[in-house]
């Protein structure tokens, strides 16, 4: 299924760093939210739907449907991401891939290149990206509309993006932390939070499998507790978004470029510890060249347990791998680039579980 989720007043998503009132002023926000987030909505919303999630987690047996801990049952998600309405017209948007840059007022590819002209210090042997331009390049920090998707992984640079201005804004709001025991005000505990604001034609967008839902209805949203109502999206606009695997453009190909639109994670941070690819695509292939933003730290509250999560460093959505294969890769229609760590492993009879809730998810292109 399908679904719009969209805000009723404001929503907070707060950064992997720790914050205490008191010690730290300012709660940094993150936008769009990672799949952790959604699959906490998610779960929270069918375990209400079912009684009281509260006896749920003091018995800490897992459900049938959405699991328990690092255990997320039959749950199956992709996203979330941004999606724009207008004139009865869905799509969707990513931000916009690390290997687009800005020239001048147009948008130009990034790609290898090997016969450089001087030696470089990147590791394994990693091709430089480079720009077939003489003129001044700049980051291109806009988000990629969903019409622009298919062009782009055939190897053609955008045409046209969306400004983030008009899609959404961040909203400073101050607070001042509460005493749980007393119900009053704390002395000194003044802060200050960046909440996002959608626009009126702004809404994110996600697909949710293996669980029963209701086709329209309220969630428990991102940090305090933010009220969202989500809504399935229903023919004839369904259609028209179609799965993410159909864009791929690179079947049977031997050389080609993923791109993360969700974060992924990885055992030797931006890639597998031992650079071995082969693990996840199941056949030969060598990474080329990569175009990596800075790292995303995610955690969060473990809500059943009552401890936070570790925070760990994720690759970011817009990420862009490289890769060459001595024969052509195909690509199963829930291909996901991310790893899962050990210790979710052994909670999960699935052996790549944060790809089952979302992280990973990818465009794959020709270069």
């Amino acid at each position: 299924m399908q679904v719009a989720i969209r805000p009723v007043d404001v929503w907070l998503f707060r950064d992997g760093k720790p914050f205490t009132a008191g010690e730290d002023h300012i709660a940094e926000s993150t936008f769009p939210p990672s799949p952790f987030t959604l699959q906490g909505a998610i779960r929270t919303k069918v375990l209400a739907d079912k009684g009281n999630p509260s006896e749920f987690a003091r018995k800490g047996q897992p459900d049938p449907e959405v699991g328990y801990g690092d255990n997320f049952g039959k749950l199956r998600l992709c996203g979330p991401l941004l999606m724009r309405c207008k004139d009865g017209k869905c799509e969707r948007l990513i931000p916009m891939p690390a290997d687009v840059v800005k020239v001048g007022k147009r948008y130009e590819l990034l790609r290898p290149k090997s016969n450089l002209p001087f030696a470089t210090n990147l590791p394994n042997n990693l091709q430089l990206l480079w720009a077939r331009t003489g003129e001044r390049v700049s980051e291109a920090k806009n988000w990629l509309p969903e019409s622009q998707w298919e062009n782009y992984l055939k190897g053609q640079p955008p045409s046209q993006a969306v400004w983030a201005e008009d899609l959404f804004t961040f909203e400073p709001r101050f607070g001042i932390a509460i005493d749980s025991t007393k119900g009053t005000t704390q002395e000194a505990m003044l802060y200050q939070a960046r909440f996002v604001r959608l626009k009126d034609d702004t809404a994110l967008w996600a697909e949710i499998g293996g669980v029963l839902l209701s086709t329209k209805g309220f969630l428990r949203f991102g940090g305090e507790g933010r009220a969202a109502i989500y809504e399935a999206i229903q023919e004839p606009l369904q259609k028209s978004l179609k799965p993410l695997s159909q864009f791929n453009a690179a079947n049977n190909a031997t050389r080609f470029k993923i791109v993360l639109v969700t974060p992924a994670w990885f055992s030797g941070g931006w890639q597998p510890r031992d650079g071995d690819w082969s693990k996840i695509f199941g056949s030969q292939v060598q990474l080329i060249a990569a175009a990596i933003p800075r790292p995303l730290l995610l955690g969060g509250f473990d809500v059943a347990k009552r401890v936070p999560k570790p925070m760990r460093s994720f690759v970011p959505s817009g990420a862009v791998y490289f890769f060459e294969a001595d024969e052509p890769v195909k690509f199963p229609v829930d291909f996901a680039l991310t790893e899962t760590p050990d210790e979710v492993k052994e909670q999960n009879s699935n052996s790549n579980a944060w790809a089952q809730i979302g992280l990973g998810t990818v465009l794959i292109g020709v270069w």
